[in-house]
Parts: structure tokens; sequence; C-alpha cells
């Protein structure tokens, strides 16, 4: 698993992978990131391998959906 994309891009995290991301994995590594958490991307096909790799890694993650930050809501009024 090659994870170079920055989760800005909007592009599924797994290795060479080019579908847009639909989900949003925040995790971490307790052994090396007490207090920092990093995010990957999944596209349908691949969230159920990158939960498997946290699970059986025994990483804490959260996973929600998605916004691309050209798509959060306007604060207009």
């Amino acid at each position: 698993m090659a994870l170079g994309l920055e989760s800005a891009s909007g592009i599924c995290s797994a290795r060479e992978c080019t579908n847009a991301a639909i989900y949003r994995i925040d995790w971490r590594n307790p052994a090396i990131h007490r207090a920092r958490t990093k995010t990957w991307l999944a596209c349908e096909e691949h969230l159920s391998y990158l939960e498997n790799y946290f699970k059986y890694r025994s990483f804490p993650f959260e996973v929600s959906a998605f916004v691309a930050s050209d798509q959060e809501p306007s604060q207009d009024h």
C-alpha cells in the first residue's frame, strides 16, 4: 500500500487507485503517533481493505464521509 497522496487530492489512498474518494479515514498508530492523527481516503472498492489494515494492527480509526474542500457548503448568508 503506497499512501503518498495528500488527502486534499480527493483520490483514494490505495496503491495505484485513481478512483475518487468517498470516505475519509482518520487513524493513528498509538506506538508512534500519540497525539497525531493521519488521514487516508478510500473509494468504495478499497474501504474494507483499509479498515482491515487498521483492525489487524489494532490502530484506532474513524470512518466518515469525505467532502472535498470545493464541495463544502457555502457560509454566505
